[in-house]
């Protein structure tokens, strides 16, 4: 993966790129429905799909069997892509998700909003226009070698 002239990390597993955007829009889904009812039992929901993913379990993610079965049902075709950026990013997620419920728990509304608003934004992002925020973090860290490869 290059962008930008950086060159990104590989890892030797590919992921399909339509799955990924996939799970992105119920992210999305998930994510509004724990913010307009401000429940954090639904956006455990989300903290469990994120752990599944991003701890080499993602065999185990509900979210990403639907998306599988949805771009299957569709015929979306396959986009390869490598993992440890997206791999890295639902790490990102887990930590995001998991501030977002300690927020939630504490009856912070605003500052809940803000985390679970941004979620949103990034999922988004992710979704629509295939951007992955947490995908340019891992390139910048790789950049400066905080790592090989995650």
């Amino acid at each position: 993966m290059e962008k930008a002239g950086l060159s990104c990390p590989v890892n030797d597993k590919q992921v399909n790129e339509f799955v990924i955007r996939m799970v992105a829009m119920q992210v999305i889904f998930i994510a509004v429905t724990a913010l307009y009812f401000q429940n954090a039992l639904i956006a455990g929901l989300l903290l469990i799909d994120f752990g599944t993913r991003a701890f080499g379990f993602s065999q185990f993610s509900p979210l990403k069997y639907i998306a599988q079965k949805t771009v299957t049902h569709f015929h979306l075709g396959y986009k390869a892509t490598n993992e440890a950026p997206k791999k890295f990013a639902a790490g990102v997620g887990f930590v995001v998700v998991g501030l977002f419920i300690t927020l939630l728990l504490l009856e912070y509304a605003i500052p809940a909003s803000i985390i679970g608003g941004l979620l949103i934004l990034f999922a988004g992002l992710e979704s629509v226009f295939g951007i992955c925020v947490g995908c340019m973090m891992y390139q910048q860290l790789a950049r400066f070698r905080w790592f090989n490869s995650f």
